[in-house]
């Protein structure tokens, strides 16, 4: 699951994993039951391995800021180009950066995506981030990588910063990830020493995922935690 894995999948269009609409416990938990508008401004949002996910537009149309981090340059150009977005592109440190948002009346609270290595990522790049969304980061990683990716995730948060995280658990080996089943129990060993975890929701979803039957699931369970570092 490096980097060139990634690239390739995006390179050949083998983008399954891409949501179509946006995850509805993000609407939920940053909309109905999310801070009052007026407020939103005030939060900047980081989307870790975030594709060309229609959450950030979301989370831009509800005025957060948004933050994302993706190693493919053609998800983040398709990004911009199928949401109709001008954009700004510019070099920084490891990262090029390509920023959106105010602009010709589209009244959309700023988005920046860097493009380049989550790896390599440094404090100061999150150093105003409020809260982090992860829907498609954790899950898309095997152990070895989860493990590395949580200690570098405790390493970039400042205290108090709030995670919306979810994943999918099932038979690991009924089916070859990704998306890799990720328990509870994995939860709390990969973050349980920095951060405090909340366990908001759980659903068994397999009925509504007729391509993850198809790849041999009888079994999927979706859970949704609050993570905020301590």
């Amino acid at each position: 699951m490096e980097i060139d894995f990634w690239l390739e999948r995006w390179d050949k269009n083998e983008t399954g994993f891409h949501q179509q609409a946006v995850n509805p416990y993000l609407r939920l938990f940053y909309g109905q039951k999310g801070p009052a508008v007026e407020q939103r401004e005030k939060l900047k949002v980081f989307v870790p391995l975030c594709g060309k996910s229609k959450d950030m537009l979301w989370l831009s149309q509800n005025n957060y800021r948004v933050f994302g981090v993706e190693c493919s340059e053609k998800a983040i150009k398709d990004f911009f180009e199928e949401n109709a977005l001008n954009y700004k592109f510019a070099k920084k440190d490891q990262h090029a950066l390509y920023m959106a948002g105010d602009m010709d009346n589209t009244r959309l609270a700023p988005i920046d995506v860097f493009q380049g290595d989550f790896f390599a990522l440094q404090k100061h790049d999150l150093d105003d981030i409020t809260d982090i969304f992860d829907r498609a980061a954790l899950i898309a990683l095997p152990q070895d990588m989860r493990e590395r990716y949580a200690k570098k995730m405790a390493e970039l948060q400042k205290p108090g910063i709030r995670t919306l995280l979810v994943t999918l658990s099932y038979d690991q080996s009924d089916m070859n990830g990704p998306p890799f089943s990720v328990s509870e129990e994995n939860v709390y060993d990969l973050y349980s020493n920095d951060f405090s975890i909340e366990k908001l929701c759980f659903k068994e979803i397999i009925d509504d995922q007729p391509g993850f039957k198809g790849r041999g699931l009888n079994s999927l369970v979706e859970t949704v935690y609050k993570l905020v570092r301590q």
